[in-house]
């Protein structure tokens, strides 16, 4: 059964007292004030939690920092930081090859035509969608192209460079099975179930990161497939728990793979987890004991 909610306001100082009596060591007393100033102990708290023997309790486990969770708080930033940068080349692959793969049909109209797609309904939301993100763009290209057109709708190569990645995983979960639809996934290596997956989860953890929640330890409700393909094109053990992080990045290295297949993505991931002393990247990020030397992650 549910209670009332009876917590109050603490200040700065409050808090500070209030987290070293449930055993938490902050060593420099002034940057903790300083941090709990300028990020709030709502958004702090789910780093301390880690760092907790009972979380009913309110107890820390002895040794338990201040420092420890600030730095687990900077890594999850990063990492964030580093999935969304990589991400970005994926988006605008995926834009591109959705253009090249439909933009002889109808002259790069055929997105507006609902035969391509499997609900009329759905379409006709998309289209307002569409619109609702072009009307809003200040790219300069669409921007020119309203003012010199009365054509309500630019051709899809243009129109795409306006949308979100969440409306590209609207249009591809909608179009109906055709060679076009497959051409696509093929170019990624993965079936169309795979793809539409990935394309979903994607567009999930990126809205984790734009918003700047949570993510290194998360357990991530929107999942997605693990690929038929040759082993040596995938980690050894798999992509892992689809609810993991771990998973995530399995899919983000296997796309820039074929995206830029002299990423450094490895690198970036490495040098990352090996800057911070305080990740335990196998019990809150699902990575195998062994990720590091795996093929699929080596550095040369």
């Amino acid at each position: 059964m549910k209670s009332e909610f009876t917590g109050q306001y603490k200040s700065v100082d409050e808090l500070i007292g209030m987290l070293r009596g449930q055993g938490l060591e902050i060593g420099d007393e002034r940057s903790a004030r300083n941090i709990l100033t300028n990020v709030s102990y709502s958004r702090l708290k789910s780093y301390l939690i880690p760092l907790m023997d009972s979380r009913d309790e309110h107890r820390f486990r002895q040794g338990a920092t201040f420092e420890q969770a600030y730095a687990l708080y900077g890594f999850d930033r990063r990492i964030r930081e580093l999935i969304f940068h990589e991400m970005e080349k994926f988006e605008i692959s995926l834009r591109t090859h959705i253009a090249y793969a439909t933009s002889g049909s109808e002259n790069g109209y055929w997105y507006t035509n609902p035969d391509y797609f499997k609900n009329p309904r759905e379409h006709e939301a998309l289209l307002r969608r569409i619109l609702g993100e072009l009307n809003r763009s200040d790219n300069d290209t669409i921007v020119r192209f309203r003012e010199k057109y009365s054509t309500k709708f630019p051709p899809c190569w243009l129109a795409l460079e306006a949308t979100s990645m969440g409306t590209l995983a609207f249009i591809y979960a909608d179009m109906r099975p055709s060679p076009v639809k497959s051409r696509i996934a093929d170019y990624y290596g993965v079936s169309e179930a795979t793809l539409l997956s990935w394309i979903q989860h994607l567009v999930y953890v990126r809205n984790y990161c734009a918003h700047h929640n949570r993510l290194w330890n998360k357990r991530l409700a929107v999942t997605g497939l693990e690929p038929y393909t040759a082993r040596d094109l995938v980690p050894e053990d798999g992509f892992g728990d689809p609810h993991r992080l771990y998973f995530t990045l399995c899919v983000l290295k296997y796309l820039l793979n074929t995206i830029k297949p002299d990423n450094n993505f490895a690198v970036k991931l490495r040098n990352l987890i090996d800057g911070f002393d305080v990740i335990d990247e196998e019990s809150y990020m699902g990575f195998p004991k062994n990720w590091r030397s795996d093929p699929f992650w080596r550095v040369w």
